[in-house]
């Protein structure tokens, strides 16, 4: 992808001295660039927005053009890096350039700017919306409709007459003003020019949100939503084919919110809901999965084309199937399950809302202390809240389900909850998941170790390679403890299996380079190291959201010589493997031929919750093509942890299948005679007060049955 870009920014390079020894091009080249720069702002491609940007600047500063030209194209060239700088959440630079292109235009108001200040205006506007000034997007939509009239620049009807006035409709909805907003809204879709095309459905999509601002007509909002939906699945797919990965990232999370603003429907139409879900929820993991880094195949495309009955079909007697999905009404977050059995249609059953299960859980929900975690899932209040008794009736007799989470639910194991103890619960991604073959996973196929890491020693000497500097900046100053030996579980693990066909990396060649060179070769890949996640929260509106990727590379496994790297000035991070292994990095690997990949380190499974689920290893190593993964909430205890691999891995040796063995080895932590016979020669000291000194406490009375130990690892899209 840089080698695009920087072969791309070469030719516009070359591009602009051709220009400028054949001045009579200047402008349709020019109008090129904007509009090349206005659909990258579309699709949210902020690289490439600022690239048109500089092109633009470049021919301005070695051209000489009229001076109307020259204030068109600087109108544009502002709006540009203003659009740079609102997808990156710098609100206030955007703001700054907005402002810039609007004091030319106020101050050239017989000037003809060939659109690019109503583009402008436009954009300025949403600024506004997005931070909630909807007073002050409605005067500036105001002024664009006014021009937009008065200049005739475009016919009525057509897509750029119809986006101003949807624009305009939604503003005035936001201020309560419904019944001018509607009127618009039927005025313009009425006389729209063009009913079956991309445009036309967004209308669609704004006036549906109007009706359900309004609480005028539910059900008229859902047949908009309806043709919004297909009309932009058919879009969205048709662009995917064309998108690398990372452009179908930004993209899509640009306009995810749009397709599923119709979950404020709730049981107006589940079956509706539920192909929403299926389409939206994990779409990106599906096609990296299926596609890896480059244009998406046809057959991760055809995926994307399920509906609710092929999911039933799936379903056994007595199974069911769960999307939950968080979503925005009424100005608060809400939580509702769509609740799919093995027959009947789906049903809509609205949950607790996230801020009352917030307040509950307090700071325990986000943190990462073990400590906190007991309280948390010993409150059978909490429980009750989360499996409400709605929901648990709509799972009368069933024995098997499979969930999909959204929200909080992605920080919470809801499926370790005594009101499903009864019931075998599976985690998965998306419902989707159900319909890729069920693959066996075999115990003695080739499995890569690494463990007993030396963080201050990397002795591999690794070549340059692409690295991601992001996380080495972001855990700049960070330093990770060696790990204590004796809960060095690959070790174990390795012996174990005992497979010449197996890799131990351990001590000072357990390397990032190593293991990103190697790792693509094993079907089953266990790492025991430090994890950690330092969240950030990008903002979004239901106009427009700003896309952050950033928190891919906030989500690391540490390897050898990390501490050595991050305290070195001199160190070059773009180039050389820093021993910090992020989420972005993993995402690149290839990993399809790895059936189970266990991360046994601390909050491993955490990342930015995000419209794609979890932004972080879970998304990492779902974009490599892992199939199943046993991750962590939490920071884990290093002898509860060992325990656990250990009987788990115990487990697939004796033909457990993946979720037998884990169920199994989490049953070992509440057996305290395990648990004696595991701990039963270690010992520890402690001071005593009778004696005034230290004495030795045997470990064999440890206890590790508590949620605390039992619930730090989840299990995700295990199928057997």
């Amino acid at each position: 992808m840089r080698n695009r870009y920087i072969l791309l920014a070469f030719a516009f390079i070359l591009s602009c001295t051709y220009i400028k020894a054949n001045s009579k091009d200047i402008k349709s080249h020019l109008d090129s660039l904007i509009t090349m720069g206005n659909r990258a702002y579309e699709q949210s491609q902020r690289t490439k927005i600022k690239l048109y940007a500089d092109s633009i600047s470049e021919i301005l500063r070695t051209n000489d053009l009229p001076e109307s030209a020259l204030l068109d194209y600087t109108v544009a060239m502002n709006k540009l890096y203003g659009n740079y700088h609102y997808e990156n959440a710098s609100l206030d630079s955007a703001k700054y350039y907005y402002s810039k292109a609007k004091n030319i235009i106020d101050k050239n108001p017989y000037t003809d700017f060939h659109g690019n200040d109503l583009l402008m205006l436009r954009e300025l506007a949403q600024l506004y919306y997005r931070i909630a000034d909807y007073e002050k997007a409605a005067k500036i939509m105001a002024e664009a409709d006014d021009k937009m009239e008065y200049n005739g620049i475009y016919l009525i009807g057509d897509d750029n007459w119809l986006t101003t006035k949807m624009t305009y409709a939604i503003c005035l909805a936001r201020l309560g003003e419904f019944d001018k907003a509607l009127s618009i809204a039927n005025t313009e879709l009425g006389q729209a020019l063009n009913k079956s095309g991309l445009t036309h459905a967004k209308s669609e999509r704004i006036y549906a949100k109007i009706l359900l601002l309004a609480n005028a007509n539910k059900y008229g909002a859902l047949k908009a939503y309806k043709l919004y939906f297909s009309t932009q699945k058919k879009y969205t797919m048709e662009n995917f084919s064309r998108m690398t990965a990372k452009e179908r990232e930004e993209y899509w999370h640009i306009l995810y919110p749009f397709i599923t603003d119709c979950y404020k429907l709730e049981d107006t139409d589940p079956s509706f809901l539920f192909d929403v879900t299926l389409f939206s929820k994990g779409i990106l993991l599906q096609v990296a999965s299926l596609s890896g880094t480059d244009v998406a195949t046809e057959k991760s495309l055809q995926s994307l084309n399920y509906h609710w009955q092929d999911i039933q079909k799936k379903l056994k007697s007595k199974q069911a199937a769960i999307e939950f999905v968080q979503y925005e009404k009424d100005g608060s977050q809400c939580m509702g399950a769509l609740v799919l059995k093995h027959e009947g249609k789906p049903q809509f059953i609205r949950l607790t809302p996230p801020a009352k299960i917030i307040d509950r859980t307090g700071k325990s929900l986000s943190s990462t202390t073990r400590t906190d975690k007991d309280k948390l899932y010993n409150d059978t209040c909490l429980q009750s809240l989360v499996w409400t008794e709605q929901l648990m009736n709509s799972l009368t007799g069933i024995t098997r389900l499979y969930f999909s989470p959204d929200g909080y639910m992605h920080r919470l194991a809801i499926e370790y909850m005594p009101q499903v103890a009864d019931i075998e619960v599976f985690r998965l991604t998306s419902t989707r998941r159900l319909m890729e073959s069920e693959s066996k996973f075999s115990f003695y196929s080739p499995a890569l170790l690494c463990g007993g890491i030396n963080y201050e020693l990397d002795k591999t000497y690794a070549k340059e390679m692409p690295n991601d500097a992001l996380a080495f900046k972001a855990y700049s100053g960070k330093y990770f403890s060696r790990l204590n030996d004796k809960t060095n579980e690959t070790k174990n693990i390795y012996a174990l299996r005992n497979n010449n066909s197996d890799t131990l990396l351990s001590a000072s060649k357990a390397s990032e380079n190593v293991f990103r060179l190697i790792s693509p070769h094993y079907h089953s890949i266990i790492i025991s190291t430090h994890g950690d996640f330092c969240a950030i929260h990008p903002i979004s509106t239901d106009m427009k959201p700003v896309l952050n990727d950033e928190s891919m590379s906030q989500n690391i496994i540490a390897f050898a010589g990390v501490n050595s790297h991050l305290k070195d000035i001199n160190f070059n991070p773009s180039t050389n493997c820093d021993g910090l292994l992020s989420a972005k990095e993993l995402s690149s690997l290839d990993l399809s031929k790895c059936e189970l990949f266990t991360i046994s380190a601390c909050q491993s499974a955490l990342g930015e919750i995000t419209s794609d689920g979890v932004f972080g290893l879970q998304r990492g190593l779902k974009n490599a093509g892992v199939k199943t993964m046993l991750l962590s909430l939490w920071n884990v205890n290093s002898d509860a942890t060992a325990i656990l691999m250990r009987e788990f891995y115990s487990n697939l040796r004796d033909g457990k299948t993946l979720r037998q063995a884990f169920k199994l080895a989490r049953k070992s932590l509440l057996k305290s005679d395990t648990i004696n016979n595991i701990e039963a020669d270690s010992s520890s000291y402690i001071f005593d007060p009778a004696t005034m000194a230290n004495k030795a406490v045997h470990n064999n009375k440890l206890k590790y049955d508590t949620p605390q130990f039992t619930n730090a690892f989840i299990m995700i899209d295990a199928l057997d």
